[in-house]
């Protein structure tokens, strides 16, 4: 009796020890980062049968609680993951905001109204060489500004894909401890309550970079941890390693990619998320827009400006020449065209109608008989070819080698606008400030009528027949020049030493009147380039250059003030699932106080049980 007595006070003793040891363990992580509370499971030892009676035989422990919710963990990756995502959006943004907002910015609209302001002066004496050269200065200033805040803005892309790559390798970091984390608990049974703790730490920290899912293996071989829409980055005891690879078809702008083994798989990022995700949105759509539309402001200034030059006489009676960069020049014609380094397909984009350009990046594909274009806003459609060009919002995009079957390539008419705008002349006498183009013309169509160089004949009548199919040149008494021609002409049309261009578009009766006599103190065509400031010829019609600014630093304001009540409403679901699992998994020190107690004094009595056998089998071996 007294052994059994003994032996049961001894359990007792146990139990409650370890009671009063997982209860200090409690105690002391309460303050450790992603600690589970644990608690000792006990039971009743198998009972023992005397005299037809049966008797307890004590307590013993079964096995070590952790305090653990799978629902719960995995609402709080989920919301940890959605909270990155928004928050570092929103202080991307809020840079990009404040870009817009800084003085080099502010200078855009300035120079431009300054640039207005000093035609607008010109057109009072429009021989002043001294105004000529003002004009001139203000135009340089107009593309450094351009020039410049363009570059700042790229330099963006540099410190994105450089925070991708400390990202990708904390990452990598994260699944090579998860991996030996999952081997430690292989090797010895569970169960593993604090590498358990340790796990769901990691896991943690790796849902802040990306979506995670965690999945159970079979016979308890670990665990398999995806991310994104799937890539497994660990599997039981292996593990994965991300890196970025080459783009395609532009090299450039590098791409996810997952090693495995001696493979390598490149991979979506359109539901990565988290702080990867905000890199990557930063770098491939927001810094993009706003590269696309200060260039379509670049792009579309220069161009209205540098087509009156060519509709007027400068100085010394001569047609107008370039003020600013032919935004199609064959240099710049190709590089709005993005391909691999091996393709063998020869592409031109030229900008024809200012009013019709979009910003953004257009995909085109071929299949082998069908062009297709996918615009920046997701539509495809398919683009017939006419002549050897394909036509599409405003830019002719020129094909000179087809692509191969499946090829696809990029197009970005205005990306790089900014950065190209140059001054092609130095020269105040060049300004072409009296307009050739009489305000006689008169034309319905669409048709396009330039002056190539000017020759013996000064004034003259382009007039189209009651059929639209023919064109005569008549001087201004009605005289012919030229014998009707068949419209529209082929190429240039040359006149007494006077050439010019007729584009179709015309129709019957249409008249182009010239006048390219040099006329002192003319200001018509000054008069029209004061008009670019107000005339809206941007957005099918309803902009003008400044509000392509002003529309971009108001867009990424609405962006940023959006982006920051996301933020708000994510960080209010982390702290709800921060707090679930601290209600369910937390340490509670006064309850932990209490239980400290409480097992204190179970273990007190316990051993009384063993002092009351020790002294009752004393007894019977002090009996004789």
């Amino acid at each position: 009796m007294a052994s059994d007595l003994l032996n049961l006070g001894t359990q007792s003793v146990l139990t409650a020890q370890r009671q009063l040891n997982t209860t200090g363990h409690n105690i002391s992580n309460a303050n450790t980062d992603g600690y589970s509370r644990q608690s000792i499971i006990q039971g009743t030892n198998s009972p023992r049968q005397y005299g037809g009676e049966t008797y307890g035989m004590g307590v013993h422990v079964e096995k070590v609680r952790r305090s653990w919710d799978q629902f719960a963990v995995n609402e709080l990756n989920v919301a940890t993951t959605s909270h990155a995502f928004k928050t570092d959006t929103e202080e991307n943004l809020d840079m990009l905001s404040s870009m817009l907002s800084s003085v080099a910015s502010k200078k855009i609209p300035e120079n431009l109204n300054e640039w207005f302001d000093s035609i607008k002066t010109l057109a009072d004496s429009p021989n002043d060489v001294g105004t000529r050269k003002v004009v001139l200065e203000k135009a340089g200033l107009i593309t450094k500004n351009l020039n410049d805040f363009h570059e700042t803005i790229r330099l963006q892309s540099d410190v994105a894909n450089k925070k991708l790559d400390l990202g990708i390798e904390r990452i990598n970091q994260l699944a090579l401890e998860l991996r030996d984390t999952q081997r430690l608990m292989m090797r010895t049974p569970g169960p593993h309550n604090d590498l358990m703790d340790q796990h769901e730490r990691l896991v943690s920290e790796l849902s802040e970079y990306t979506k995670v899912t965690v999945t159970s293996r079979k016979n308890s071989e670990g665990f398999n941890i995806h991310i994104g829409n799937g890539h497994t980055l660990v599997s039981g005891t292996e593990a994965s390693q991300l890196k970025m690879i080459d783009g395609y078809p532009d090299v450039h702008q590098r791409r996810l990619a997952i090693v495995e083994g001696k493979g390598i798989k490149p991979i979506t990022t359109k539901d990565i998320d988290g702080k990867l995700g905000a890199l990557l949105e930063m770098r491939d759509a927001h810094i993009p827009h706003l590269m696309d539309e200060l260039g379509r402001l670049s792009a579309s200034f220069s161009f209205e400006v540098n087509k009156l030059q060519s509709q007027g006489l400068n100085l010394r009676g001569n047609i107008g020449g370039l003020i600013f960069t032919d935004v199609n020049e064959d240099r710049i014609t190709k590089s709005r065209v993005v391909q691999t380094p091996d393709s063998k397909a020869d592409l031109a984009v030229f900008i024809e109608d200012t009013t019709q350009l979009k910003g953004g990046e257009y995909s085109l594909q071929y299949n082998g008989s069908d062009y297709f274009i996918t615009r920046p806003s997701g539509e495809r459609v398919v683009v017939p070819m006419t002549g050897n060009s394909l036509l599409i919002d405003g830019v002719r995009i020129e094909v000179r080698q087809n692509l191969e079957a499946g090829e696809r390539v990029l197009i970005r008419p205005t990306r790089n606008s900014a950065a190209e705008m140059q001054m092609a002349t130095n020269d105040p006498t060049a300004i072409a400030a009296q307009s050739f183009k009489a305000s006689t013309s008169f034309a319905q169509g669409t048709a396009k009528f330039k002056i190539l160089q000017v020759g013996e004949i000064k004034e003259f009548e382009v007039v189209v027949s009651p059929k639209g199919d023919q064109f005569a040149v008549t001087d201004t008494r009605g005289k012919i020049l030229l014998e009707p021609q068949d419209y529209p002409p082929r190429g240039p049309v040359l006149v007494q030493g006077t050439a010019f261009t007729l584009t179709p578009g015309a129709i019957a009766n249409d008249k182009f009147t010239a006048n390219l006599v040099p006329s002192e103190g003319d200001n018509g065509n000054l008069l029209k380039m004061q008009n670019i400031q107000t005339d809206k010829k941007l957005n099918d019609n309803e902009s003008t250059v400044l509000d392509i600014y002003h529309n971009l630093n108001t867009n990424v304001g609405l962006k940023t003030s959006t982006a920051s009540r996301l933020s708000d409403i994510s960080r209010l679901e982390k702290e709800a699932a921060q707090e679930r699992i601290a209600s369910i998994s937390g340490v509670n020190l006064d309850e932990e106080a209490a239980n400290m107690m409480k097992f204190q004094h179970a273990y007190m009595a316990s051993s009384r049980i063993m002092q009351t056998a020790n002294d009752t089998f004393n007894t019977i071996l002090a009996l004789r």
